[in-house]
């Protein structure tokens, strides 16, 4: 059995008030001798506090909930990672649930997490969150990342999107590239309509075609990049576009559609970067792995976690954070050669 504190003040020869204010390190004073026959009593017993016993006394757990839409998305599972680590270091630990798209499981998750006590919610924001959160008295801190709930009042920490997709898409413009589709993420969302924004913004600007003909929507999959890729891409490309000449280049809103638009390329003869070049987003680990390697703005993953855990743990209100992210120069988009491959600053 668990050595308990009855047993390390027995052992000891002092009250278990004594055994506590060694432990908690107050708010009693302790007296240096007996302190250390305290401690040498706790390791000769192995003994453990009773850490939920205490979360309920003092009403602080230790623990953050961690809510997140999909682990096959490379990005939200380095995300995780990023935000487990930083949590780590501040003496917290995750209890992390995946809504799989599905609000029952986003309301069952919120129900656990508040059993647990948990001290705070660091969420990444889908509709089953939403449609979850609104009924739902939370009580908690929350932050969100990668996009902002509407449901409640939170902090937010994400990236600058519209900045992203116009540094993306002005890297394919430096290759001589002007017909560049967009392959977007599901309507509806903001990081969709910005990433589409910043497309549109820079390829008007540069007197480039920027109409709905050379934008379609997918979920964030690689099933959802290539049906995109075929509707701008193959045959079945929409109505009215059949005068508009294939693009040469896709701005593609995240390296696991990316991932799909390959795919689809190669089914259709297509050869990237000769006949497609590709910039994404999201700089994900597994675009340094595709062949050709992906050129992506790589979001900034530990200034994110770093700045959502400090926002929930010292933040007050509701405050928005937009991060700066780098390009990383892979094969996707024409840079071919090793020398000119890596992160640029941007």
């Amino acid at each position: 059995m668990n050595a308990t504190r009855r047993d390390v003040a027995d052992r000891a020869g002092v009250s278990t008030a004594v055994v506590s204010y060694v432990v908690n390190n107050g708010p009693g004073k302790v007296a240096a001798a007996t302190r250390a026959r305290v401690e040498a009593a706790i390791r000769d017993l192995d003994y453990r506090p009773n850490v939920m016993a205490r979360a309920l006394k003092g009403g602080v757990t230790g623990t953050v909930g961690l809510l997140l839409p999909s682990p096959s998305n490379p990005f939200f599972a380095e995300l995780s990672e990023a935000i487990q680590r930083v949590l780590v270091d501040s003496g917290k630990v995750a209890l992390i649930g995946v809504s799989g798209g599905a609000t029952r499981r986003v309301e069952q998750y919120l129900e656990l997490f508040a059993e647990r006590r948990a001290d705070g919610l660091i969420v990444a924001s889908d509709r089953a969150l939403e449609n979850g959160l609104k009924s739902h008295d939370v009580g908690i801190r929350v932050v969100s990342v990668d996009r902002p709930l509407e449901s409640i009042a939170a902090s937010t920490v994400l990236l600058d999107n519209e900045s992203a997709a116009e540094h993306a898409v002005a890297h394919l413009q430096d290759h001589g590239h002007t017909v560049i589709g967009c392959v977007a993420g599901p309507p509806g969302t903001l990081p969709t309509s910005r990433r589409v924004a910043g497309w549109r913004r820079t390829q008007s600007e540069a007197g480039n075609p920027a109409g709905d003909d050379l934008v379609a929507h997918g979920e964030f999959t690689e099933v959802g990049g290539e049906i995109a890729a075929h509707a701008l891409l193959g045959r079945e490309r929409r109505a009215g576009a059949a005068d508009r000449p294939r693009p040469t280049a896709l701005f593609v809103s995240s390296d696991i559609q990316a991932i799909g638009v390959m795919h689809a390329c190669e089914a259709l003869g297509l050869g990237v970067p000769d006949d497609v070049a590709i910039v994404s987003v999201d700089g994900t680990r597994i675009g340094e792995y595709a062949r050709p390697s992906l050129t992506s703005l790589r979001q900034p993953v530990d200034e994110i976690a770093a700045t959502a855990v400090d926002e929930l743990l010292f933040g007050t209100g509701a405050t928005r954070h937009e991060l700066s992210g780098n390009l990383f120069i892979g094969s996707s988009c024409g840079c071919g050669s090793a020398s000119a491959q890596g992160a640029v600053s941007v």
